[in-house]
């Protein structure tokens, strides 16, 4: 406080010194008749910026955990969500605070009763690390529901496996249909998997709750799997103190799946920053640590030795650079083609319809050719965009003026029981 207050000080000291209003200058003349100029003020310290959410998020950015930590305390007192989400990340790495998962969970499930989707996802991942699965799935379902990937693509595996919930495969089809489609790569790669085992009705039942999922209606009820919603009640008991320690090392937790929960646990560090400037919309900190690249090494590699002329390697290094070189112009021609389609999808505005996912291109193509076939007024003026998703290939028609339109397209269109829903190109 003192070095604040002397700080002031010479700032006050500054403002009079260079204002002419409140300290004129004095002419005084020198043995040579000079006038003396006075001396120039020095220039003001930057203010620093007021404390918030976010001040501490660019803290926590910058490796400083204790006063990120210090400074999202009173926040989180006060009820934010963001700020208690925030504490939460820090007991749950050992950041700032001594690494202790119970306290993590007491801030995330704090943070979770306000509708915070991030901490219901993390608290039911830790929850089911310890064993807690019946609590473990009711939030996350209560998070998957409402969109948050990480634990669509956590639940996707609960329901596969059978571990925790029902074991149902059009379940666990459709959290990772939603999961991969917000570009989640574990969960596409867990999708490709399933796509290789699951039976076609399971896969169109799937198809449908993914449906209904993106629609923002839920789950069809003759699909639901009795989970009942988490307690949103608000905790009434006081939060815990914080004590602002040195990071401690992490621990080991047993798993539901290791490369489910390795990815689920790559915490939502960037979700957040898609929000507003409102402080309810402050970023979260990132979740795991950034690895620093490899030191170089200390000496130079050996030069290999000269090699003597041999024909025969170097005959076979030709053909070799000829097949680079055409697999190279091959792949040069495939994208210039992807990117004049990507080009001429980009000219389409308004709203296309998905009417379903096949394994190939050619399967693809030959559905809309019979839809179109038997459908001529009402696909008139429209155009398939086949586009690779995972291992198979998504058939969407368009355009549509308008979403309404798209929904009655729909309608008429559907092919099946594939479901169909309506996507907005712009």
């Amino acid at each position: 406080m003192a070095g604040l207050k002397a700080i002031g000080a010479l700032l006050v000291l500054a403002l009079v010194a260079g204002d002419p209003a409140l300290a004129a200058p004095r002419k005084k003349k020198g043995k040579k008749g000079r006038v003396s100029r006075p001396v120039a003020a020095a220039p003001a310290r930057a203010t620093p910026p007021p404390p918030s959410v976010r001040q501490g998020v660019e803290l926590w950015r910058a490796s400083k955990w204790d006063a990120a930590v210090s400074m999202w305390q009173p926040f989180a007192e006060n009820g934010d969500a963001d700020a208690m989400f925030n504490l939460g990340q820090a007991y749950k790495l050992g950041r700032g605070v001594a690494l202790d998962k119970a306290i993590a969970s007491d801030w995330y499930r704090r943070a979770a009763v306000k509708g915070h989707l991030p901490a219901q996802a993390n608290l039911g991942i830790l929850q089911f690390q310890a064993t807690e699965k019946a609590e473990a799935v009711r939030w996350l379902k209560a998070a998957a529901d409402k969109g948050e990937m990480r634990a669509q693509y956590v639940l996707g595996i609960v329901h596969w496996n059978g571990d925790g919930a029902v074991k149902s495969l059009p379940l666990a089809y459709a959290y990772l249909v939603r999961a991969a489609a917000q570009g989640l790569p574990e969960a596409t790669k867990a999708l490709n998997e399933l796509s290789q085992v699951i039976p076609a009705l399971d896969r169109a039942n799937g198809w449908q709750i993914a449906t209904s999922l993106a629609n923002g209606s839920g789950i069809p009820a003759q699909f639901q799997p009795g989970i009942q919603p988490p307690p949103l009640l608000a905790v009434t008991t006081p939060p815990p103190p914080v004590v602002v320690a040195s990071a401690a090392g992490s621990t080991s937790t047993a798993a539901l799946n290791a490369a489910a929960l390795k990815a689920a646990e790559g915490d939502a560090g960037t979700d957040a920053d898609e929000g507003d400037s409102a402080e309810a919309q402050d970023p979260p900190p990132a979740a795991e640590p950034m690895r620093q690249p490899a030191p170089a090494a200390s000496t130079p590699p050996l030069a290999p030795p000269t090699a003597r002329p041999n024909r025969t390697a170097d005959a076979a290094a030709e053909r070799k650079a000829a097949a680079d070189k055409a697999a190279a112009e091959k792949r040069a021609a495939e994208r210039k083609l992807a990117a004049q389609k990507a080009a001429e999808a980009a000219k389409e505005t308004g709203w296309r319809i998905q009417l379903g996912t096949y394994p190939n291109q050619k399967t693809a193509m030959q559905a809309w050719t019979k839809l179109a076939a038997s459908n001529k007024s009402a696909t008139n003026g429209l155009r398939p965009v086949i586009g690779k998703f995972g291992a198979n290939y998504r058939l969407q028609v368009g355009p549509f003026p308008t979403r309404d339109e798209a929904r009655v397209g729909c309608k008429t269109l559907e092919i099946g029981k594939n479901g169909c829903f309506a996507l907005n190109i712009d």
